[in-house]
C-alpha cells in the first residue's frame, strides 16, 4: 500500500533540489503545497476509514466529495478546528492548482507546514466509537 508520508517527504525535499531551469520556482512552490495537502488529507481519510465501524453500503473512495466528507466528519466529531485547518490547506492547494495568474511565494510553504504540523499532532485525537460513527454518518448524508 502507498504510504501518504511519501507525499510529505516530497513536499519537504522538493524546494531544496537544484534545477537547471531557474524559472520553475513557481511550479515547485505550487507542487509542494499540493503534496502537503494530499499527505495530510490521506492521513485523515485513512485514519477515519480505519476507525469507523459502520456499514455504509457504498464505496466511499469513489465519492467525488470525499474531501468535504472528511472535513464535515471532523466538524460533527466536535473538531471544527481540524475541519477548519483541512479546509484552509485545501484552499491553499486550490489557489496553487487553479489560480495560475496568482503570485504564490515561498511564504505559503511555511503556512502549509504550520497547518500540517497542527493536523499531525491532532490526528491522535480521533478515536473509535459512537461519536465518530455518528459524525461520519451525518456528514455522509450531507454530501
Amino acid at each position: 500500500m502507498f504510504q501518504p508520508e511519501h507525499f510529505k517527504v516530497i513536499a519537504e525535499e522538493l524546494p531544496c533540489l537544484k534545477y537547471k531551469n531557474k524559472n520553475i520556482a513557481d511550479a515547485v512552490i505550487r507542487t509542494t503545497i499540493g503534496r502537503y495537502y494530499y499527505y495530510i488529507f490521506l492521513k485523515y481519510r485513512e485514519t477515519i476509514f480505519d476507525t469507523i465501524s459502520v456499514e455504509i453500503g457504498i464505496d466511499v473512495y469513489k465519492e467525488r466529495n470525499i474531501h468535504v466528507l472528511i472535513q464535515k466528519t471532523m466538524t460533527y466529531y466536535d473538531r471544527p478546528d481540524i475541519a477548519g485547518k483541512l479546509s484552509e490547506l485545501k484552499l491553499l492547494r486550490n489557489k496553487c492548482d487553479y489560480k495560475l495568474t496568482l503570485n504564490i511565494d515561498k511564504c505559503v510553504i511555511n503556512d502549509a507546514k504550520l497547518i500540517v504540523f497542527y493536523l499531525e499532532r491532532e490526528i491522535t485525537s480521533i478515536k473509535a466509537g459512537a461519536q465518530l460513527n455518528n459524525a461520519f454518518i451525518k456528514a455522509l448524508k450531507e454530501i
